[in-house]
């Protein structure tokens, strides 16, 4: 299992995106031990940031060959997040295009795995096949196309607060049956353990569910209330548990951190001491999963 990080651990101070360049950002996480990471475009694309520029091929592709020469890969991205039928959406065209963005990104950065988000917001009526359905429509194109960029789609479990009527994948089930709707081996399941916390009884009984159809994850804690971004052992989630599990599944992807949380308060003096200590607990639970 190697140990990654999602590119947004280090660029953002208090409500400030990017104040530290992402090329900075990935040298400096390779440098604190990290053995690959994750290329976030959901904040390198917000307005006024390089992906949502004119010249944004060429940022991608300025990245791509940083990376190539300090040997530094992206076995996952994470794509922009847009529902097409979310009323809130002043500009769906600008909408659709960052999203066409992060795909044709993600196959410039030669990703294995996108994550994207199932369309889930509530919809009046709507049953849980509603939503499959909803989501094989819309997603199918998508994934043809990542596949002929030679990258997959992998699905995260998204947040049903305590309290929240039922929300569509937040649980295993609906996200094992989603990716077998498919039938495309370029489909699978990105799983958030801080979204999982706060919508499931049992994660690891969801986990064995979703079995081999896990690629990706998003690695975060909390403490049941709200999604945190807390790394291991900051939150309530059982990480030696979780650790059993994955490997009881057979998990063959990387521990990818979601912490952004953590850092975002933190001086830029402390940065990289931080870093390090995440590090340190990555190395410490990747170790427990090589032993069970």
């Amino acid at each position: 299992m190697k140990l990654a990080t999602s590119t947004n651990l280090m660029d953002k101070v208090g409500d400030s995106f990017g104040v530290i360049p992402v090329k900075e950002s990935m040298k400096r996480c390779m440098a604190a031990g990290f053995d690959s990471l994750d290329f976030n475009f959901c904040d390198q694309g917000r307005p006024g940031h390089p992906v949502a520029l004119a010249d944004w091929r060429e940022f991608l592709m300025d990245v791509k060959k940083f990376a190539d020469e300090n040997s530094i890969p992206f076995p996952q991205t994470h794509l922009h997040m847009y529902d097409p039928v979310d009323a809130r959406i002043e500009d769906h065209g600008w909408e659709r295009e960052m999203l066409r963005r992060t795909m044709e990104g993600s196959g410039i950065l030669k990703t294995t795995w996108a994550v994207a988000h199932p369309l889930h917001a509530r919809r009046p009526g709507f049953s849980r096949s509603d939503y499959l359905k909803l989501n094989l429509d819309y997603y199918g194109p998508l994934a043809e196309q990542a596949a002929s960029m030679g990258f997959g789609l992998s699905f995260e479990n998204m947040v049903q607060f305590p309290g929240m009527d039922y929300v569509f994948a937040c649980n295993g089930e609906d996200l094992a049956e989603l990716v077998d709707s498919f039938h495309m081996p370029n489909v699978g399941i990105n799983w958030d353990f801080g979204h999982a916390n706060l919508s499931v009884a049992d994660q690891a009984a969801e986990l064995r569910i979703v079995g081999k159809r896990l690629k990706t994850t998003h690695i975060a804690d909390n403490h049941g209330q709200r999604d945190e971004h807390l790394p291991p052992f900051y939150g309530l989630v059982d990480w030696y548990k979780m650790m059993r599990v994955l490997k009881e599944i057979g998990y063959e992807g990387d521990f990818t951190y979601e912490v952004q949380a953590f850092s975002n308060p933190l001086p830029l003096e402390v940065r990289d001491s931080q870093t390090a200590h995440l590090v340190d607990l990555g190395r410490y639970l990747i170790a427990k999963f090589e032993e069970a």
